[in-house]
């Protein structure tokens, strides 16, 4: 009988586990940035199955990062769109006077 692989999913359990004493020392909103990171993770897992690593922490934060600049990209543009509808709205405002 051959070996079995562990899956990716189980290395980021196992990776999870590994910083269990760590995430318990953390504040409460700490704690559930770190488990975000770690959802970050098994949200990518079909990409972090395709990368052999006997790092998989690299895995888990490059993940996280990738959440994090999608997150950050969205709010620009937000922040982009709310500028513009405020441009206008003042511009519609200076011709009322």
């Amino acid at each position: 009988m051959g070996r079995t692989v562990q899956t990716f999913r189980d290395m980021v359990e196992r990776e999870e586990e590994r910083w269990h004493n760590f995430r318990r020392t953390l504040r409460p909103l700490d704690r559930s940035m770190l488990d975000a990171i770690f959802d970050s993770a098994r949200a990518h897992a079909d990409a972090g199955t395709m990368i052999v690593t006997p790092r998989p922490i690299e895995v888990v934060l490059i993940s996280a990062l990738i959440d994090l600049l999608g997150t950050v990209r969205h709010l620009e543009e937000r922040l982009t769109e709310l500028e513009k509808r405020t441009e206008r709205c003042g511009k519609e405002n200076d011709g009322d006077d």
